[in-house]
């Protein structure tokens, strides 16, 4: 079956249901958190697991904040997602396991420079588009694909940031999914390690709805980028051993 030791499983177990807290409760955590401790683990987490592992995730935000969707935004970011998906599956289908390795590091690392950046985006048409394309390109060969988008909403109100992301990863995530299909990447033991993280995505959006009041994003963000700089170098340091 899955294969994989105790110790391993609950790393995996725990690293999910964080990134999935921290996402329900700010629009963006699971792929930058997760992927290069998955990676770490088992290759073919990547990207197939963290694609699917969203949909649930990000859907059931939408749903809670749908009332302060910016729906022009979602629907020039979904454009600019199409091309960038089907390359991303292209370019996923032909990376051996190393390559992947690299990639999710190397994106893990430029997604925390990005989110300390001082540049200010504002939600225009085409910078939604640019970030749609990136961002399908980095999510469908990684799982990372929250920086580019979260960047163009950084500024705005919390709710309609979190709502908009959460509505673009949840609908890009069915697109990704069903390109990597195309693929030839979503075989049975890609299924059997998504299966593996629903559990943590559940209760990770349970425990944020119960305490997305009381967290502080200016205490929590820090934590989030050191976690995710120290997996990324972890990574890293493994893969070129």
């Amino acid at each position: 079956m899955i294969g994989l030791s105790l110790g391993a499983l609950l790393a995996c177990v725990l690293i999910v249901f964080l990134g999935a807290a921290t996402q329900a409760s700010l629009g963006i955590g699971l792929g930058m958190m997760s992927s290069a401790v998955l990676a770490i683990v088992d290759p073919d987490f990547i990207p197939v697991a963290i694609v699917i592992a969203v949909i649930p995730l990000s859907g059931s935000v939408a749903w809670d904040d749908r009332s302060h969707l910016d729906r022009r935004g979602l629907g020039w970011s979904l454009a600019g997602r199409v091309p960038g998906v089907v390359v991303g599956a292209l370019v996923a289908a032909s990376l051996s396991d190393r390559v992947l390795a690299l990639l999710v590091a190397g994106s893990v690392l430029l997604s925390v420079l990005a989110s300390i950046t001082t540049s200010r985006f504002e939600p225009r048409d085409s910078a939604l588009l640019a970030a749609g394309l990136s961002s399908g390109f980095m999510g469908t060969t990684t799982g990372v694909g929250g920086p580019p988008i979260a960047l163009v909403y950084q500024h705005t109100d919390p709710a309609t940031m979190r709502s908009t992301i959460s509505a673009f990863f949840a609908i890009g995530a069915v697109m990704s999914a069903v390109a990597l299909a195309i693929a030839g990447e979503v075989g049975r033991r890609e299924l059997e390690l998504t299966a593996l993280l629903i559990p943590s995505v559940v209760v990770g959006v349970l425990t944020a709805r119960r305490f997305r009041d009381r967290l502080r994003a200016a205490v929590i963000r820090p934590a989030v980028l050191v976690l995710c700089t120290a997996s990324a170098v972890a990574l890293l340091v493994e893969t070129l051993a």
